[in-house]
């Protein structure tokens, strides 16, 4: 008799383990990808940098030294595409040197070919390599003279 329950009590437990680690499995998908999510959306590139902005509808406003400065693209960065940057910055302003890097993946660095127009208006292109990323996140960096910190700006690329 005692060999029947066993039986019994066996072939209810198979018939629970198969679900069972189905929905293990897929509780811990789960909470992996929530985290994932939180990780990435609280992950600002940003925090703590005065001088830093992220591009919106290709247009970018922050200070330098107190001051506004702006910078917009000619098209939507594109892989392989040549876009052109444009800064307006505060009057008598020198830009040392300007190139742009990977965020999420490294990318080594794309260099921003600036050449002054006036007193306050920088203007270049650069050409962004493609990757395996769908989704690129990058930083232009620019590097001002008589400036110790360099300005950020921040923008991101889907294919």
């Amino acid at each position: 008799m005692l060999k029947n329950e066993n039986k019994f009590k066996t072939k209810n437990l198979h018939s629970w383990l198969g679900p069972l680690c189905i929905f293990l499995v897929a509780a811990t998908l789960f909470i992996g990808h929530r985290f994932q999510v939180a990780k990435q959306q609280g992950d600002d590139a940003t925090k703590g940098i005065g001088n830093s902005c992220h591009f919106v509808n290709g247009r970018c406003r922050f200070l330098i030294q107190g001051r506004q400065a702006s910078a917009h693209f000619s098209e939507p960065p594109e892989p392989e595409t040549s876009v052109t940057l444009t800064l307006t910055l505060p009057a008598g302003t020198q830009v040392e040197s300007a190139w742009i890097e990977g965020v999420n993946m490294y990318m080594g660095k794309i260099p921003v070919l600036l050449d002054q127009e006036d007193q306050s208006h920088w203007s270049g292109w650069f050409m962004l390599g493609s990757c395996s990323e769908a989704f690129m996140k990058w930083q232009l960096r620019v590097n001002l003279k008589d400036t110790t910190e360099p300005t950020y700006l921040y923008f991101t690329t889907e294919t």
